[in-house]
């Protein structure tokens, strides 16, 4: 039996997972066709709120991975439906550090979006992963919260994995923000149930579930909290020294995604 066989269903992650940069991941396409022919759900799960589900989706047909846009949940996603769920979004103001994407998918619930420049205070400061951010993306954001906006981010990942190492994500952001604004955001993404609870909610055989992760802190205690099975991948952020000195330790470990069929791989990590 191989660890693959342990489960229905998978959510896993994308990047250092499927792909880092815009290169999969050791027999990462071989391997998440192997488990469609299997007949194993699949939703894909990311932090990342750059993109939108069709540019993820359109993103893993280039490495051969045909995946519906529907069976992909960003932060963004997650983070609009935790806002128009909780909170009357009629005629509010949101300040969005972020993708053009994540701005549509706020515009979407009907929050009217300000600039940078305006001087009108808002509702909502809303934050995910910029490359574009200056100091005054910051400035108005500690100065809308200062006054009384509610404050939520996609994520808090400090980083995350390119060709040439671990750059500055969201999370780096999101504590500037917290440090002059004395006040810390709201995050809906992993390792907060909410993502894990709507990518469930697109399954249908929802028994025996495995989250497959790159992180410790995200992925992994994520899983965990939401009561699932977690794998961690050493092809991503996390090396092995790293697991054996964290609290947070995975059911499996595997070298890539080829180990969900390798005898090898059923040994559970203690």
């Amino acid at each position: 039996m191989y660890l693959a066989d342990l489960y229905d269903s998978f959510l896993i992650d994308l990047d250092g997972v499927i792909y880092v940069g815009e290169n999969p991941t050791y027999k990462a396409p071989q391997i998440l066709n192997k488990l469609y022919k299997a007949g194993k759900e699949i939703i894909f799960i990311t932090n990342d709120p750059r993109r939108s589900s069709s540019q993820y989706a359109t993103k893993l047909t280039k490495i051969d991975i045909n995946a519906p846009a529907t069976n992909i949940v960003t932060s963004a996603t997650a983070l609009s439906i935790h806002i128009q769920r909780k909170y009357n979004t009629n005629s509010k103001k949101a300040f969005v550090i972020g993708s053009d994407n994540l701005k549509k998918e706020v515009k979407k619930i009907g929050l009217e979006l300000i600039s940078k420049k305006s001087k009108v205070n808002c509702d909502f400061v809303i934050v995910g992963g910029d490359n574009r951010v200056d100091y005054n993306d910051l400035k108005k954001a500690t100065l809308c919260i200062r006054n009384g906006a509610k404050f939520y981010a996609t994520n808090n990942d400090p980083y995350y994995p390119t060709p040439q190492g671990l750059v500055p994500a969201t999370g780096a952001l999101v504590a500037a923000i917290e440090t002059a604004s004395s006040t810390k955001a709201t995050i809906v993404g992993k390792p907060k149930r909410i993502m894990f609870n709507i990518a469930k909610s697109l399954l249908v055989n929802k028994s025996r579930i495995a989250v497959i992760g790159d992180r410790l802190d995200t992925d992994i205690a994520g899983g965990k909290k939401a009561g699932l099975s977690t794998i961690l991948t050493l092809t991503g952020s996390t090396k092995m020294d790293e697991v054996k000195s964290s609290k947070i330790k995975p059911d499996y470990v595997i070298k890539n995604l080829s180990y969900l069929y390798k005898d090898s791989s059923l040994s559970k990590h203690n």
